[in-house]
C-alpha cells in the first residue's frame, strides 16, 4: 500500500462556513481512481455538523433540534451512523487498490487502523482495532465496528469506506474534546447520553495535545512510517483554495 509519492491535503484551518467535506473526499475518490497519486486529507470543521451514514434513514434526525442548535446536516459517502463534527480531527485518504493484494475490506481497515496507531503512539495514546460489536443503531460512536479504534474498551475513532472503479476512500474521526452536545440532542432515537459518553473517551481526556496541527503531524508520520508513504516536506503545507477542487 505504500506509494513512492502521495499528495497531502491540508484543510487543518478550514473557515470556510460552506465548504463540503464530503464532497471534497468524493472528488478526492475519482482522481486517484482516474490514475492520480494516492492523497491524505487533514481537516476540521468549522460549525457543529452532523453526519449521516449514506443508507441511514433521515428520519433519525432532529431536524429542528438541529436548527435550534446551530448544527448543519451532511450525507456521508460511507456507511455508518451519525456523527457529530466539530470537535474532532477528520483524516480521508484515497488509493487505488493493488493487484494481488488481499482488498479485502476488513484487510484494508487493518492497514490503515496501523498507520493511525502509529500516529496517535507519537501523542501518547496507545490505542488499538476496535472489537466488533453489535450495529450502532442512529449514533456511530454508539458502538465498535472493524473500521474503529480504542483505548482500553472505550472508542476513540470511527471509521468507514467506500469503493469505486478500483480506489477505496476511507475518511474517520479522531475525538479531540466534548462540545458541549452530542449525537443524543440531534437524533429522534433513544439514546442515552451517560452510556454514548462512557464509550467513548477523547484525546483530552486522555491527556493528549488537542491541537489539531499537533495530532494531523502526527497522522501524516504515522502513514509515513507504517504505509511508507512519501509526502515530501515532514510538515503539513497548506494548499490553496483550487488544489484539491
Amino acid at each position: 500500500m505504500g506509494a513512492p509519492e502521495w499528495r497531502l491535503i491540508d484543510d487543518v484551518e478550514t473557515t470556510d462556513l460552506a465548504v463540503d467535506h464530503m464532497r471534497t473526499d468524493v472528488e478526492m475518490l475519482e482522481r486517484v481512481a482516474a490514475g492520480d497519486h494516492p492523497a491524505l486529507r487533514l481537516y476540521t470543521w468549522p460549525m457543529p455538523t452532523l453526519s449521516l451514514g449514506r443508507f441511514q434513514d433521515a428520519a433519525d434526525v432532529d431536524e429542528v433540534a438541529c436548527a435550534r442548535l446551530g448544527v448543519r446536516i451532511t450525507r456521508r459517502p460511507t456507511g455508518g451512523a451519525a456523527l457529530l463534527h466539530g470537535a474532532d480531527l477528520t483524516y480521508s485518504l484515497a488509493m487505488r487498490l493493488e493487484a494481488g493484494a488481499d482488498n479485502g475490506v476488513q484487510p484494508v481497515y487493518d492497514r490503515i487502523a496501523g498507520a493511525l496507531i502509529v500516529g496517535l503512539e507519537r501523542l501518547g495514546v496507545s490505542a488499538a482495532i476496535a472489537r466488533h460489536d453489535r450495529a450502532p443503531g442512529a449514533v456511530c460512536f454508539a458502538s465498535q465496528q472493524g473500521a474503529d479504534l480504542r483505548v482500553g474498551d472505550r472508542k476513540v475513532c470511527g471509521s468507514a469506506q467506500v469503493r469505486r472503479q478500483g480506489a477505496v476512500l476511507q475518511h474517520g474521526s479522531i475525538l479531540l474534546r466534548r462540545l458541549d452536545i452530542d449525537e443524543c440532542d440531534l437524533v429522534t432515537a433513544a439514546c442515552d447520553r451517560g452510556t454514548l459518553r462512557r464509550a467513548t473517551v477523547t484525546l483530552e481526556e486522555l491527556g493528549a495535545p488537542i491541537d489539531p496541527r499537533s495530532v494531523a503531524s502526527a497522522i501524516v508520520a504515522g502513514f509515513s512510517d507504517w504505509l511508507g508513504a512519501s509526502f515530501g516536506p515532514s510538515t503539513l503545507v497548506v494548499q490553496g483554495s483550487d488544489a484539491h477542487r
